[in-house]
C-alpha cells in the first residue's frame, strides 16, 4: 500500500520526553561518554580529597593540591569537549550536513529542501524571525532554517525577502520577531527610500 494518512494529535510533553530518550538512544555512545566523564570527575575528586587530607598530597608529590585541582577541571573541560565533538561526528556521518538546500517561496509557505528531506513551513507556522551574522533565520518551534546571506544576489533581494516574510508572519511571531529585526527592516526601508 504506498498511498497512506494518518491523523493524531502529540502533546508537547510527549514530544519533550521523546526527544530526551529519543536523543539517548541515538547518540548513546555520547550518553555513555558523558556520565562516564561525570562519574569519573566525582570519583578523583574524592580521592584528591581523601589523599589531601593534612596535606599528605602536596608531601609525597611536592605539587600543591590547588594545582591538582586546577588539572582536574582542565582534565574535565578536555573530557567534555572531547564528548561534544563524539556527538558532532557521530551526527556528521549520519546526515550530509553539506548538501544544497533549496529554499522556495510560494504563496502558502516557505519549503527547505535538500536531496534527502523537505520542510515545507507555512506561514501560520512561522514562531518567528530574526537575524544572524550571516543571515536570516527562520523558526518553527526548535526547528531553526539559516537563509545565508551569500544565497540571494544582492542586499536589496535580501531585504525584499525579510519583508516579504515579515509581512505574512502572524501577530504573535511578529510580536517575538520585532526586536530582533527591526534595526534590518528599518535599515531596508531607508535604503528603498534613498
Amino acid at each position: 500500500m504506498l498511498d497512506r494518512e494518518l491523523r493524531y494529535q502529540m502533546p508537547f510533553e510527549r514530544l519533550a520526553k521523546l526527544g530526551r530518550t529519543a536523543s539517548r538512544k541515538a547518540f548513546s555512545g555520547s550518553w555513555w561518554r558523558f556520565w562516564l566523564l561525570i562519574v569519573l570527575y566525582f570519583v578523583l575528586l574524592a580521592v584528591l580529597i581523601t589523599l589531601d587530607r593534612n596535606g599528605r598530597l602536596e608531601q609525597t608529590t611536592g605539587i600543591p593540591s590547588w594545582a591538582w585541582m586546577s588539572f582536574l577541571v582542565i582534565f574535565v573541560l578536555c573530557g567534555f569537549v572531547w564528548v561534544r565533538r563524539h556527538g558532532q561526528r557521530q551526527m556528521k556521518s549520519r546526515v550530509d550536513f553539506d548538501g544544497t538546500v533549496s529554499l522556495r517561496q510560494d504563496q502558502d509557505g516557505l519549503r527547505f529542501a535538500t536531496p534527502q528531506i523537505e520542510y515545507y513551513i507555512k506561514w501560520g507556522g512561522i514562531s518567528q524571525m530574526m537575524t544572524a551574522h550571516d543571515g536570516v533565520v527562520i523558526s518553527h518551534g526548535s526547528l531553526f532554517f539559516l537563509v545565508p546571506d551569500h544565497a540571494f544576489a544582492d542586499r536589496s533581494e535580501r531585504d525584499a525577502f525579510v519583508r516579504d516574510v515579515y509581512r505574512r508572519l502572524n501577530d504573535a511571531a511578529r510580536e517575538r520577531s520585532e526586536t530582533l529585526m527591526r534595526p534590518l527592516l528599518d535599515a531596508a526601508t531607508s535604503t528603498t527610500r534613498t
